[in-house]
């Protein structure tokens, strides 16, 4: 059993840290601001707190000792979330950027990129306490009640999969009222997006609640690709059989369909930053005219892509005494994805199935006053198994090699991860003003898998699936076996100056196994974090002005790289120490001198860079910015009421994030340069007297700014530029009507 402690590192660490917590106590700011419902928080002349369950217990944001973003029903619905990608304009120091199937989310400076069976992001998504694997973080948002980020290691509480950090979907539970809702959205590029809640009182002891959702959209790209024909639904039921006891049912069932997104080609050789694209209008993946020639085999089309999910949950409660409650999470996904799709001028075809069960059971106590302990147990198995063919123009493989030949790229046959931990937190008041907090987690984690090390295949005839080329037809030429057993732990203390402010540090540790590439005997390193975080959280001006700052210091040893190559069809696996550390600091403020008037301001800095690389031909990569972490972000909202007669109202809100410039990959390859930029959104909304229905009007994008999402290395000789990323959506513009009725209206 191995404990994280880093010994080599720790005095560096600690000269670090004391420079954060001087810093911090002169900003005496704090660290984590709620994006709350604005016309609720302005009209009632204050900011207001929203409660999230990020510690696995209901607490006012404002009373965690850590920077986490909430993001309330109110929010999503205004500003039209309906994926996790979508979240991204709202949240500091956080990518959440598109990738075939996924939403790979990158928390200061830590992610992942490229879906692939044996290979686990950093950061956990969970949907109602369920972890949930990379593919399946692009699933539709459906009858929402907030979205929870937490920035940093929870590796006490969340486990192997969370050293970056979590985000946490949780869904509105039934209610004990008849209620509809319904949403209808029509915009640009034929978008069409339709809604309906119900909500039934079954019995005093017995409630349901179901939402459809249909999204229909033609594609960004020119070509007609990245479209949308996405059904989505989502059942609760809530039984109280005793006064006691609660049990939560729920189950998430999608079909998307539509088609794929295509690589773009992007940059110019020579001009490691270009912007350039080989079209005027950055979304035009078409490669005709001037560009036909880089069509070697054929014309850039829209390929259609097939997307099931079933996730089925459950959430039991006990409340064995006032001060005792038991809580059981059970949880079983299944998930099967294809698709084909251009990656650049090259032909793609990409395939994926996960077989998950998940187990969680928590036993906490809280004498409401002194004492609050967490304990529980967890258990997991998750299989995968997937193919990635990659089809070649003539001479990219090999000199002399004819077009249309596929490489093998990522062919693994079977792959189960499975595990299990002991966990635990406790929070004691030593007196009226301090508090301590202790964690810890023993956890294991065991790691098998099999297939075919990439090759060459040539398809046998026109029509012929290259999946069905391997079938069940040869041993496999790879299989590994690996296993880990591992302690992380947690302490910290908050200090509440007052009832308005509370300041606090942290240390704790994050871990996450590791992996094998496609290849015989190769493995990556365990990935290993100590963390170091202060800050504080205040309230001033009677409550109406929130200011939160948190300071941070990560050092990892052995953090997982990545970056796929389109060139070759290989995704290139290593390991490298790595020192992050920044600053967030996060603004609401409702003026008493203006109506119905709130501002918000999220500003994050961020130090994300490669130490050392655990293989020495990547050496020459030290000292580089981390792939996707941006030095700065700043996000800036505005939202204003206007009351009209009889109690009908004018909504408005304006966003505008900004980024300075990025790379999409480790290596800082050309073309993968993504420079600073600005973003806005806004919203319009009329609501009438009783406020029954609303009508707005909604804008992303405003700039119309290309903005890359997930990307991978092109071949400077054979496609138009040497980058190939997926593009973020460009402006997009609409209309959205809602609908409520509640209860004794038809």
């Amino acid at each position: 059993m191995k404990l994280p402690l880093f010994p080599k590192k720790i005095y560096g660490s600690l000269r670090h840290v004391l420079t954060l917590l001087a810093t911090a106590a002169l900003q005496y700011s704090t660290s984590a601001i709620a994006a709350e419902d604005e016309a609720e928080a302005a009209a009632g002349n204050f900011v207001d707190e929203i409660v999230v369950t990020a510690q696995k217990r209901s607490q006012v944001i404002q009373d965690i000792p850590a920077a986490i973003t909430a993001i309330d029903s109110g929010t999503l619905d205004v500003r039209g979330v309906t994926t996790l990608a979508d979240v991204q304009n709202l949240v500091p120091s956080v990518r959440l950027q598109k990738e075939s199937a996924s939403t790979e989310i990158y928390i200061r400076g830590v992610g992942s990129t490229l879906d692939v069976p044996m290979i686990e992001p950093p950061n956990a998504y969970n949907i109602n306490g369920v972890y949930v694997p990379r593919e399946v973080t692009s699933a539709s948002l459906v009858d929402v009640e907030r979205i929870e980020v937490l920035p940093g290691p929870q590796g006490t509480l969340y486990g192997r999969g969370a050293i970056g950090g979590v985000v946490n979907t949780i869904t509105r539970r039934p209610i004990d009222k008849f209620e509809t809702t319904a949403t209808v959205e029509a915009g640009n590029y034929s978008h069409l997006r339709a809604t309906v809640t119900q909500n039934i009182p079954v019995s005093e002891t017995f409630r349901l609640r179901g939402s459809l959702s249909y999204l229909e959209r033609d594609g960004y790209l020119k070509s007609g690709a990245d479209s949308a024909d996405d059904l989505a639904g989502f059942l609760a039921l809530e039984m109280m059989p005793r006064d006691d006891l609660n049990i939560h049912l729920w189950s998430h069932l999608e079909k998307r369909e539509g088609y794929s997104a295509n690589l773009l080609s992007k940059g110019q050789v020579g001009s490691p930053r270009s912007q350039a694209f080989p079209n005027s209008d950055p979304w035009d993946d078409r490669l005709e005219g001037d560009l036909a020639s880089f069509a070697t085999l054929g014309p850039i089309d829209a390929q259609y892509r097939e997307w099931d999910t079933v996730l089925v949950g459950a959430e039991l409660n006990w409340q064995i005494s006032d001060k005792l409650s038991l809580t059981y999470v059970p949880s079983y996904l299944n998930f099967d994805w294809r698709q084909e799709y251009w990656l650049t001028h090259k032909d793609g075809d990409f395939n994926e199935e996960i077989d998950q069960q998940t187990h969680e059971l928590r036993l906490a106590y809280d004498d409401g006053r002194a004492v609050t302990w967490l304990a529980g147990l967890y258990d997991y198995r998750i299989e995968t198994n997937g193919q990635l063919f990659i089809q070649f123009g003539p001479d990219e493989l090999f000199p002399g090699s004819p077009a249309g030949l596929w490489l093998d790229a990522s062919d693994v046959r079977d792959h189960e991860l499975k595990g299990n931990a002991l966990f635990g937190e406790v929070n004691w008041a030593i007196n009226g003003h301090t508090r301590l907090v202790a964690g810890g987690r023993l956890s294991s984690d065991d790691r098998d898998g099999f297939g075919f090390q990439p090759d060459i295949v040539t398809e046998p005839a026109v029509g012929i699936d290259p999946v069905a080329l391997f079938t069940g037809v040869a041993p496999p030429t790879w299989s590994n076996s690996e296993s880990w057993d591992h302690v992380d732990w947690k302490v910290g203390i908050e200090f509440h100056a007052s009832d308005e402010s509370m300041l606090y540090a942290t240390i704790q540790t994050g871990f996450q196994p590791g992996t094998f590439d496609v290849f015989p005997d190769t493995t990556t390193e365990e990935s290993e974090l100590l963390a170091f975080t202060v800050g504080a959280k205040n309230h001033f001006l009677d409550g109406r002005l929130l200011l939160n700052n948190e300071v941070f210091y990560y050092t990892f040893d052995n953090l997982l790289t990545q970056s796929f190559d389109a060139a070759t069809g290989t995704n290139r696996l290593s390991n490298a120490d790595v020192i992050i550390y920044g600053d967030q600091l996060d603004l609401a403020y409702v003026p008493d001198s203006i109506d119905n008037t709130r501002f918000t301001l999220s500003l994050g800095y961020l130090h994300a860079r490669y130490e050392d690389f655990l293989v020495d031909s990547l050496d020459v990569f030290n000292d580089g910015q981390l792939q996707n972490a941006p030095d700065w972000t700043a996000t800036l909202g505005v939202f204003r009421a206007w009351e009209l007669h009889a109690g009908a109202s004018i909504e408005a809100s304006i966003s505008s994030r900004y980024e300075s410039g990025f790379w999409g990959d480790f290596s800082h390859s050309s073309g993968l340069y993504q420079s600073s930029y600005t973003k806005t959104d806004m919203t319009v909304t009329y609501r009438p007297p009783g406020r029954n229905w609303s009508l707005g009007l909604w804008a992303k994008n405003l700039e119309n700014q290309d903005v890359q999402a997930a990307a991978a290395t092109g071949n400077p000789f054979t496609d138009p530029g040497p980058g190939a990323p997926f593009l973020e959506a460009p402006r997009t513009i609409g209309l959205r009507y809602t609908l409520s009725l509640p209860s004794g209206m038809d």
